[in-house]
């Protein structure tokens, strides 16, 4: 809280010295964005690159959670007004996006997607004091060493798969572990997210067998798997190249468990077809099947699917979810939102879910701008995800208590 009562009085003192001589107290300056009536944000999407589809949910996730809000009164007596603009996953374009919103004047830009359009505007927004919410791009681990304005809720890739291990090996027993990885980012966060597993729990890694990303078979490694014993083989894969080794497995009558922590797409489910039954994966947010088992969800996939002519994708509900928590956090902001304290808002809000709709739980503090550290188990029956137990967290190791600059 010292932050607040620091820029508290420095807001105080900076009034104090440009009251006029006759006494009289100047108005408050409101924030970039902030209006009487309304108060704007901003996204950038890719809209017209190979992430469209992805972009395009998570504008229709925000309005339909903006839309919904305003129709309530708004927040603090303020619509919230959404300003979109297309990356075409093009950083240059991301950062020409950026200065327009930035000219328009914004208080925050909410759920960019795209890594190379994100890496490139991100820095931008927060050199001019804006606040960078909760963008769709695989978390960094900066955000455990905060920067002051900016904010996750992606779940790192390592994280995905050592809470996927944990909740497949409670589930299954202890099966001996091999892991396929591409050898990449990707696979090597996989790889490592499994070793942290294992290393908790005392047990050894069976094998790691490296491939080539963009490989046309995968017979060969699969078969080193097979060799040393491998039980459950843990893909850190893209999920096209993941389809390919559980095709390449089943056509060598091999059915060890599957689990690919990337693999968590309704596409995966149906194009895949039998090759995949079984298959697991690690879950942050529920598909929305408009004919699902949770009935708010399969509502809310039904709304959607009228309100937007489109098919409500995990995507979708979780931008609708990043705005409602959006909103609570404004709320708690007051009638004289800052960034600054906004942010402290959310480093100090108690466990945040949506109470009909669900969702994993979400919490942030002064040392940790990661926002989410759990999610399910999640498998694939019939040609579609099916969620499995409890929600399961990530177990925690020491960390530094450094504060967000």
């Amino acid at each position: 809280m010292r932050r607040q009562h620091l820029a508290l009085a420095m807001i105080v003192s900076a009034a104090v010295a440009q009251t006029p001589a006759h006494g009289s107290a100047l108005p408050i300056v409101p924030a970039p964005g902030v209006h009487r009536d309304h108060i704007d944000v901003g996204t950038i999407l890719d809209l017209s690159g190979p992430l469209a589809a992805q972009g395009r949910a998570i504008e229709n996730g925000l309005k339909l959670a903006f839309s919904d809000i305003n129709a309530k009164g708004g927040v603090n007596g303020r619509k919230i007004v959404l300003l979109v603009k297309n990356s075409a996953y093009n950083p240059q374009q991301a950062r020409n996006a950026a200065e327009a919103l930035l000219h328009h004047g914004i208080f925050a830009v909410l759920c960019a997607n795209g890594t190379p359009p994100v890496a490139a505007s991100m820095p931008l927004i927060l050199g001019h004091n804006i606040l960078s919410l909760f963008p769709f791009v695989p978390a960094r681990a900066d955000y455990t060493r905060p920067r002051r304005l900016a904010f996750s809720l992606e779940v790192p890739v390592a994280a995905q798969a050592e809470i996927g291990l944990k909740a497949l090996l409670n589930e299954r027993g202890n099966l001996k572990v091999g892991v396929l990885f591409s050898e990449d980012s990707l696979g090597r966060a996989v790889l490592a997210g499994v070793q942290r597993e294992l290393a908790r729990r005392n047990a050894p890694l069976t094998a790691a067998v490296p491939y080539i990303a963009g490989s046309r078979t995968l017979t060969a490694p699969l078969q080193q798997l097979r060799r040393e014993g491998a039980e459950l083989v843990v893909l850190g894969s893209v999920p096209q190249e993941a389809m390919r080794a559980l095709q390449d497995a089943h056509r060598a009558l091999w059915r060890p468990v599957f689990f690919c922590p990337a693999c968590y797409m309704p596409e995966a489910a149906t194009i895949g077809g039998r090759d995949v039954d079984g298959l697991y994966a690690f879950a942050a947010t529920p598909i929305p099947y408009p004919n699902g088992d949770a009935p708010a969800i399969a509502a809310w996939a039904r709304l959607y699917a009228r309100r937007f002519h489109a098919v409500a994708t995990p995507e979708a509900l979780q931008a609708y979810l990043d705005g409602e928590l959006f909103a609570v956090a404004l709320q708690h902001s007051g009638s004289h939102p800052t960034p600054l304290y906004f942010a402290d808002v959310l480093e100090s809000l108690p466990p945040w879910h949506d109470r009909v709709l669900g969702g994993p739980v979400v919490k942030f503090s002064a040392s940790d701008h990661l926002g989410l550290h759990s999610g399910w188990l999640a498998e694939v029956e019939n040609r579609r995800w099916r969620m499995i137990g409890p929600i399961h967290t990530l177990t925690p190791r020491p960390h530094s208590s450094t504060k967000a600059q």
